[in-house]
This record gives structure tokens, sequence and C-alpha cells, in this order.
């Protein structure tokens, strides 16, 4: 087997692919102080509100199994269930869930630093001063999530891989693009809303107690910048011509062709030294047809609610397989969604209040027993 030291700067610098895009686009002031954009301006409420520290919040201090660090359902492994997994030892089950857990949060981790860079664009680029605002606030949950999934790999997983050339190529294209909202579609419409889907499955599954509070902090997040990039593009897409439509209907079929089927893990089986054997196994697993349900389920209501669900959107969607996800009840979805991640932060919030009772009923005992 391969071994790689991906503690080594250079490693990970060939691995990630080095990147300087050109951002291009124009910055755009406001000098109406007075006009609000009221819905906007509530979700700006709600972005100050909801800030967060995880040095505060999250128990890092915690001790994670090594081999399984993220504490990963068989049942997400891509190649789980194949003829190759159940011939492999127990000792590389272990070490395929390591890298697996490596894999998806540096695929998180390189996202949210393009969501990082793409948000600044957006809010030097939008009109009208209450998004600009908004798009502040989330400059800091991108900070944050940033720091949180590189701190997570660097301290509890110890590998690192780069970011999945189908990301890489939807994220190049959308920097390069002068128009703002190229970044909303990759970023909110896309990315953000697949983010929103994993995220509120490990808040639930996952078994590591810190990687299930982290996920569930994430998730809250990520349905505020979803709903930003839906506000946003459902206030500006009826401006636009049938031709200016029609790139934004050719990027979103791009985006969701190359999330359906070449959002891959094949790095994982290559540095393992499986081979095609696991990558056909993972293209084909019951993992990535869960992947693909829980995500579409989110996009396509988000295309239809912006109103980029032309003829052409939807005959892509149908060859895709996942047209139907049109019908979806995504509203009540977001009202579940939500109440799950406060059910989550409340009772990680009452098992670190009780702890720090018990520390000052047993500081007291100390005390009194002086």
């Amino acid at each position: 087997m391969t071994q790689i030291d991906y503690t080594d700067q250079a490693v990970l610098t060939g691995l990630a692919g080095g990147k300087a895009i050109p951002v291009n686009g124009t910055a755009v002031f406001q000098w109406d102080y007075d006009t609000r954009n009221e819905k906007m301006l509530r979700l700006y409420v709600q972005g100050k509100q909801r800030q967060w520290d995880m040095d505060d919040r999250l128990d890092w201090d915690h001790e994670v199994d090594p081999d399984d660090p993220l504490g990963l359902p068989d049942d997400f492994i891509s190649i789980a269930g194949s003829a190759l997994w159940d011939r492999l030892p127990e000792e590389e089950r272990r070490t395929v869930r390591r890298h697996t857990s490596g894999w998806l949060y540096s695929q998180f981790l390189h996202s949210e630093q393009f969501a990082l860079i793409g948000v600044g664009k957006i809010c030097q680029a939008v009109s009208d001063l209450d998004s600009k605002m908004y798009a502040a606030t989330q400059l800091m949950d991108e900070a944050r999530h940033v720091e949180g999934f590189n701190r997570f790999i660097s301290t509890k997983i110890g590998l690192r891989y780069g970011l999945s050339p189908s990301l890489s190529a939807m994220f190049e294209h959308a920097m390069r693009e002068p128009r703002w909202d190229f970044g909303v579609l990759a970023a909110h419409i896309l990315v953000e809303n697949m983010g929103l889907a994993t995220f509120g499955v490990h808040r639930e599954r996952l078994k590591d107690p810190l990687a299930r509070a982290f996920s569930a902090y994430v998730a809250r997040d990520e349905a505020r910048h979803v709903a930003f990039g839906r506000l946003l593009l459902r206030q500006y897409y009826p401006q636009l011509t049938e031709a200016e439509l029609r790139e934004r209907e050719d990027f979103v079929i791009e985006g969701c062709w190359a999330l359906r089927d070449r959002y891959v893990d094949d790095d994982i089986w290559n540095r393992l030294g499986y081979g095609e054997e696991a990558v056909k196994a993972s293209r084909r697993s019951p993992a990535k047809r869960e992947f693909r349900r829980l995500v579409f389920m989110r996009i396509v209501p988000g295309l239809k609610e912006i109103g980029l669900f032309g003829p052409r959107v939807q005959d892509g969607l149908q060859k895709m397989g996942v047209l139907g996800f049109s019908e979806v009840d995504e509203a009540a979805l977001r009202e579940l969604d939500d109440k799950a991640a406060v059910d989550a932060m409340t009772q990680r919030e009452m098992a670190d209040r009780h702890r720090n009772i018990q520390q000052m009923i047993a500081l007291g005992r100390t005390e009194s027993a002086k």
C-alpha cells in the first residue's frame, strides 16, 4: 500500500493543485441608505444573532477513535456491501473509514474556502445594502467553517485530500465569471444544498459526538446561506433576458450532472491501491444513490423557486432521473431542519451546563475538605 505523508505541505499542495484564479467583476456602492429590503434585513438579523464560537460550543478535548474519527456508519462507505468490502480484513476496513473521513472533510474544507472567497465577491457586487450586510455575516460563517474543518482534519483525522475535480471545475468557472450570480448558483444553489443535505444526515447518524455536534451547528448556518441565495436570485432573475437565462440554465445543468455523476471518491481507492474494482463498486453503491437522493431533493425545489426551471432545465433533470423532486415540500423540510438543529444544539449546551455544575460541586467539596 502506498504511504503518503499528508502532513507534508509540499504533498498537500501537490494534491490540491495550485490555484490562482482571476476574480472578475465590479464593485457596486449603494448610496441609498433609506430604502430597505425587509426580507433580507430579517435574514441579516438572524445572521447576527446566530453567530457561534466553536471554542465555546464544541468539546475539542474529546478523543475520537483514530480508526474512525467521524464514527461513520458502514453504509456511508461507498464500497460497503461490495465483494471487495466483504473480503477486506477489519484492519483494512479501519483504514478505509479513516481515509473516507479525510476525503469527505477535505471536500468540505476546500468548498468552504471557495464559499469564503465567493461570498466576498457577492458582497462587493450585489446592488442593495441589506444584501451586502447579510453577506458580511456569511463571511464570518464561512471563516468559522474553514477553521472548524481544518481543525478537525489536523487534530482528529490526520489525512487530507485535494479538491474533487468536478467541484474544482465548477468553482473555477464561477470565479472567472464576471457576473456575480454565477457564484451564487455554484455556492448557494448547488454546493450549499449538498452541504445542507449531508450535514443534516451527519447530525443524526454520525457516532462521534464531536462530529455530530459540529454538523448540527454547520447545518443551521447552511440553511441561512441557502435562503440568502434563493432570495437574491428570486429578485434578480425576472430582470434577465431569455438569452441571459439560457446561460444560467447551461451552468446549472452542467453543475447538476457534475454532482450526480462526477463527484466521486476515486482518489481514496487509487491511493489505497484498490484500483478499478473499488472505483466501479463505489460508482454503483447504495451510498452514492442515497447521496444523490438527499442532494437533489434540495437542489431541484431550489431551482424551481428561483425561476430557473424552464423546459431545458426540466429536460436535463428528467434525464438525470431527479425531476420528481420538484414536488418536495422543501419549506416543511427546512422547518424540520431548523428544529432538529436547535434540538441537537440544545442537548449539547445542556450537557455542557451539567458538566460545569458538576465541576463546581466537585470544587466546592474539595474546598470544604480543606
